[in-house]
């Protein structure tokens, strides 16, 4: 069953979008703003194609909730899960969404490296990002005294998919 969509982040694309006409930029600041608008162009991409192919098989299902684009924030805390699937059983799969225009390699340390033909760059890790999106999801589950049945208490999963793009 699908409990929410993505939200919509046009006026934020097109905010930046109109930014990039201003003549106070410098080169350095343009070149970011032009970093920063391919980057949210490429992650709205992604977990717009990972939403399609969820919905595709578990929108109508009636075992399972999916909640796209779900942000929390919990003392001073945020967590910002791109996908969120909760079965009966009580168990929530937290699903991050990365694009890439390189090849992604993971080491044994769980370290990820994108590779571009100009050279190599070290990327923060998401599944750790997932696991502190988990604690911020375990409070306020607690906090709501939400449980399972017959007091089931949740058990997270995670998972990264990668546009296939």
């Amino acid at each position: 069953m699908l409990i929410k969509e993505a939200d919509e982040h046009n006026k934020r694309l097109a905010f930046l979008e109109a930014l990039q006409g201003d003549p106070a930029l410098n080169r350095t600041q343009s070149d970011w703003l032009n970093n920063q608008i391919w980057a949210l162009r490429m992650g709205l991409s992604g977990e717009r194609n990972a939403a399609h192919y969820i919905n595709h098989y578990y929108k109508d299902s009636q075992n399972l909730a999916v909640i796209h684009d779900l942000r929390l924030e919990m003392d001073d805390e945020v967590a910002q899960i791109d996908h969120l699937i909760i079965t009966r059983g009580f168990f929530f799969y937290l699903l991050e969404t990365k694009s890439f225009a390189g090849n992604l390699s993971i080491n044994e340390h769980g370290e990820f490296t994108v590779h571009y033909s100009s050279g190599s760059r070290g990327i923060p890790s998401p599944l750790e990002q997932s696991r502190r999106h988990e604690k911020i999801l375990a409070k306020w589950l607690d906090r709501l005294d939400i449980h399972g049945r017959f007091g089931a208490k949740p058990q997270f999963y995670h998972a990264v998919l990668i546009d296939p793009k």
